[in-house]
């Protein structure tokens, strides 16, 4: 570790907090100086100074003198304009993304699910791949999905939910040599719509665009191939055209606005999901309907689309967002005594009686169905 290094990241985690010199001094009783000093990388620090920073930052010492991780299957697109504090952010989320798969190899052990689809023999037709995937998952094809965690475990796709401290940033994915394939939500941000958009958006790009995940974190451009690709095969799958067309067949004495939002609620996507899939369906332009439907809706609500607005959104609560197989895992090495139970609830971002009682309820559940399989 270098004074480099040390200096990064003070400034990372300095920026994470909002702090400016002058507030770090205050919080840690360490001078300006000092401070300067470090972030130049022209000072050899104390235990004792360093020490006096890591508190007044919440940080553990090793967080200061962590060495910036290689991720070399990283698939990372972000928005050109940060601010320094998002800057600081992005290259915090690299750490975090790195100790979470390590976090999670760690739980491997407790899995009982060891048999995962190879994607290698999907199509790379963005429409065709959504409905082999639904195909292989046992989906039919015109209902709607419900179980998005459950699904993607099934695939072997790793989860996980948190805020990433970006607020253009939707999600991100990593694919099998560091530890994938995996992806990461960005939960702080948009909607519950764009959570689950985002689950299958990242999943399309583990599915067709395997030779992207390079380590390389790039600009966000929302019109390339890979990107529209991505946004094609998470529609389709989410709600495939052919089932807009029959779901508005069959609804022929509802407004176009009623249309939309049965759709909407029946397949949990967002508004504009629906409206990209109804002009697949009828072979009309988006950015023709796009306008008009939110058009009809001003008038109607009197309430405009800035900031991500997503009419009759989903309630937050209404979908619990974990990776069920590492839950499960966390729940096995509780009950192997290899993990207590405050450590556990940490994990999995629960308080310890929430914990406790979702832990008792699972290997409560587990005895009843195998008291009664008949023999």
């Amino acid at each position: 570790m270098t004074k480099e290094d040390l200096g990064k990241n003070l400034r990372r985690l300095m920026k994470n907090k909002g702090f400016s010199i002058l507030e770090l001094e205050g919080l840690s009783r360490v001078s300006r100086a000092t401070i300067s000093n470090i972030l130049n990388a022209n000072a050899d620090p104390s235990f004792s100074t360093l020490q006096k920073i890591a508190l007044a930052l919440e940080v553990t010492q090793q967080e200061l003198f962590a060495e910036r991780p290689v991720l070399k299957s990283l698939r990372f697109r972000t928005n050109k304009n940060l601010t320094a504090r998002e800057k600081a952010a992005k290259d915090t989320l690299l750490f975090t993304v790195y100790d979470k798969l390590s976090l999670y190899k760690q739980f491997d052990k407790y899995s009982i699910k060891k048999d995962y689809i190879d994607f290698s023999s999907f199509s790379k037709n963005p429409t065709e791949a959504a409905h082999q995937l639904r195909e292989k998952l046992k989906v039919f094809p015109l209902l709607p999905i419900s179980n998005f965690c459950g699904h993607l475990c099934e695939l072997g796709i790793k989860q996980f939910y948190f805020n990433f401290g970006l607020s253009k940033t939707f999600g991100l994915s990593v694919n099998k040599e560091d530890g994938g394939p995996a992806i990461f939500v960005n939960v702080g941000t948009a909607n519950v719509e764009r959570w689950i958009f985002t689950m299958f958006h990242e999943a399309g790009h583990i599915i067709l665009h395997p030779e992207s995940y390079n380590g390389e974190i790039q600009e966000e451009n929302v019109k390339s191939k890979e990107e529209t690709d991505a946004d094609d095969f998470a529609s389709e799958f989410l709600l495939p055209k052919k089932a807009v067309y029959e779901r508005v067949m069959g609804t022929k004495n509802f407004s176009f606005i009623e249309k939309v939002f049965e759709l909407k609620r029946a397949y949990s996507v967002s508004y504009k999901t629906v409206l990209k899939q109804y002009c697949k369906a009828y072979q009309r332009k988006y950015n023709d309907v796009l306008p008009k439907f939110q058009g009809m809706y001003k008038n109607w609500k009197k309430h405009d689309f800035k900031d991500y607005y997503e009419p009759e959104a989903i309630e937050k609560g209404s979908f619990i967002f974990e990776d069920v197989n590492f839950r499960n895992c966390v729940y096995e090495a509780v009950k192997n005594d290899d993990l207590e139970i405050e450590k556990a609830a940490r994990l999995l971002n629960r308080e310890k009686e929430e914990f406790q009682k979702a832990y008792d309820d699972f290997y409560n559940r587990e005895s009843i169905i195998c008291d009664n399989i008949p023999f």
